[in-house]
């Protein structure tokens, strides 16, 4: 099995670049100053680490992060009411098209892969779902827990909500969610729904869970006629853990992108990412489960025992 061990620390060379030139011409551009960042929710608690580490790092430098929804951090991105936003997909055609119509010029950089955690009530005796009965159960056509008379209590995100339309595009192939899901305005209120609901499952992004190893069951999931390649056997289910995210073996992968409408490299703004892209940031996404994209990593075998998945 393999499982991602370490990160080779060496800066990605451009990033860095910017804010060491910056701190010897002590202009304090990149370092000094505030700057206001919407964030999609979905990553909220991950990003909260990036941004006190940011400001730790840089006292001078203070930054306003909101938690909303995906759709409408890039609604106020479009509409110039924020300069630098956080989300976990990438902009979709229709944006990309509105923003090229307005010639608005943006900078876009990959910053981690994130994944969507299928979780249920730690007592639920499932472990593994095909992907077919996540189709089932997320559009209402599978109502009771297999071999059981107990009804499934799905909890879905908010209508704006990125997990919600990642889900849809993979999972339900652009369907709607079941008309009994409940939908939830946070993550954190889903993730203590599920936890303290017997027959519950629900969708949230990977840093909301952890810490909560105990506390949940998170779902492997495969396809009994699915082989992500040629060292797997036919039929395998994976966990959302690093290395078969990172191999694209684990099937709800998403990335976490950050966009800026400041083209000079001396704001804020672009420190923080130029941070959130350069060793410490991508370390920071190692320790909370996601995958660094910026920075070499290192995958090795393991033994089972080695590994619980």
């Amino acid at each position: 099995m393999a499982f991602i061990r370490g990160l080779h620390l060496c800066f990605a060379v451009g990033m860095a670049v910017v804010l060491v030139a910056c701190q010897q011409q002590n202009t304090g551009s990149t370092t000094r100053g505030s700057v206001t960042i919407e964030c999609d929710e979905s990553v909220w608690p991950v990003m909260q680490i990036e941004q006190d580490d940011f400001q730790r790092t840089y006292t001078e430098a203070h930054i306003t992060m909101r938690p909303v929804e995906a759709r409408e951090a890039i609604a106020d991105f479009f509409n110039d009411s924020v300069r630098v936003i956080v989300t976990s997909r990438a902009l979709n055609k229709e944006e990309k098209d509105a923003i090229a119509a307005a010639k608005i010029e943006i900078q876009e950089f990959k910053a981690a892969l994130d994944a969507i955690a299928v979780i249920m009530h730690k007592d639920n005796p499932l472990k593994e779902l095909r992907m077919g009965q996540l189709d089932s159960i997320f559009s209402g056509a599978l109502t009771k827990w297999p071999g059981t008379k107990k009804h499934i209590d799905v909890a879905i995100g908010s209508v704006n909500s990125s997990t919600n339309e990642t889900f849809s595009s993979v999972v339900l192939r652009g369907r709607k969610f079941s008309a009994d899901a409940t939908s939830f305005s946070s993550s954190r209120r889903l993730v203590e729904f599920v936890r303290n609901s017997p027959n519950a499952i629900g969708i949230v992004g990977l840093s909301w869970i952890q810490g909560l190893d105990q506390d949940l069951t998170v779902a492997a999931l495969g396809d009994p006629a699915g082989r992500p390649d040629s060292t797997q056997p036919v039929g395998k289910s994976y966990k959302p853990i690093q290395a078969y995210v990172y191999k694209g073996y684990y099937s709800l992968v998403r990335p976490l992108y950050m966009y800026t409408r400041e083209l000079s490299n001396l704001t804020v703004g672009y420190g923080f990412i130029a941070h959130v892209t350069s060793a410490p940031g991508q370390q920071i996404f190692l320790n909370n489960g996601l995958v660094p994209t910026t920075m070499p990593i290192r995958v090795v075998n393991l033994t089972s025992q080695q590994v619980k998945s």
